[in-house]
């Protein structure tokens, strides 16, 4: 039986979010220690930590496009998980609930990413995730999603228009760029979906009734399970996750809906004609079978098939 992986110090930006707060619980409870680095004051961003949940957790408000302020809130950490973003909040049918500028967007998103992984290099810390999004292919705010064949994998072409797509894009090139120039370090990419509560995500009926868009393709992934694939992504094996850089759909394997995945193509993208697997109910639109090969990762998900 091989020895538990070393407990690592981990940076997390971005920290008082929905992600960041589950992603810091999920560290502090593999045992790791964690700098929880974001903007935000102190007292909202330990607010949903427990205290007893804490006794590894230290605290830093910084702002991660100050480069010096990131540099000094990272100091002794041996990893980095880079959350922090700004982007313009909708409620599910569109509405919306918080707009930001397309170039605030844009130029926020793309100096903290250089930030993280500039840290990272200076600091001497090769274990980096940094968040992605499935909108890196071009998706929820494009014009119309192009999608060159079904499944999606990590290879297929990219085709962002929007300021927050682009960003991901860029961040991906980034961290391309990092890992080609500093061979040592290991950096993953972690395009996340819709990213939902566990009693919604695991409640078939209740995330059928979500019904999702074909604009993302009907996905989804749990908070849980989103966390989770941020440890894997900073502790996998060098025997299956070797240095450099690479990207990963992190979404569950079934659609939001209960209904048939060839109809829903058939009915909404009628033109993709390379379809590479047969559906028979519920199956997901998105392989992801390279983060279960490289990281160990795979998502819950109720499969419904028709009888």
């Amino acid at each position: 039986m091989p020895p538990p992986p070393t407990p690592l110090k981990i940076a997390i930006t971005g920290c008082t979010g929905t992600v960041g707060t589950h992603v810091v619980r999920r560290a502090l409870a593999d045992g790791h220690a964690v700098v929880a680095i974001d903007c935000a004051p102190p007292a909202e961003g330990l607010s949903k930590i427990d205290a007893a949940e804490g006794s590894a957790l230290s605290y830093v408000e910084a702002d991660a496009t100050d480069y010096d302020a990131f540099l000094a809130a990272a100091q002794g950490c041996t990893a980095l998980i880079h959350l922090a973003a700004v982007y313009t909040l909708r409620a599910p049918d569109g509405t919306i609930l918080r707009e930001v500028p397309q170039h605030v967007i844009h130029n926020t998103n793309t100096a903290m990413s250089w930030n993280a992984l500039s840290v990272a290099r200076a600091l001497g810390i090769n274990r980096v995730v940094m968040a992605s999004s499935v909108n890196a292919v071009g998706m929820i705010f494009s014009n119309r999603p192009r999608f060159d064949y079904i499944p999606l994998d990590e290879d297929h072409p990219l085709y962002p228009e929007d300021a927050y797509s682009v960003c991901k894009r860029e961040s991906e090139i980034q961290s391309e760029a990092f890992a080609r120039r500093y061979p040592g370090m290991r950096i993953a990419s972690l395009r996340f979906h819709w990213v939902i509560p566990d009693e919604l995500a695991y409640d078939p009926v209740a995330l059928d009734s979500k019904k999702g868009t074909e604009r993302d393709l009907w996905g989804w992934v749990s908070t849980t399970e989103t966390a989770r694939a941020c440890m894997l992504a900073l502790t996998a094996p060098e025997a299956t996750f070797p240095p450099g850089h690479e990207a990963f759909f992190i979404v569950a394997p079934t659609a939001v809906q209960r209904r048939s995945s060839a109809e829903l193509l058939a009915e909404h993208y009628p033109e993709i004609t390379d379809v590479r697997r047969a559906f028979t109910g519920n199956e997901g639109f998105y392989d992801v079978s390279k983060a279960e090969r490289m990281l160990g990762w795979k998502e819950r998900a109720f499969l419904w098939t028709r009888e």
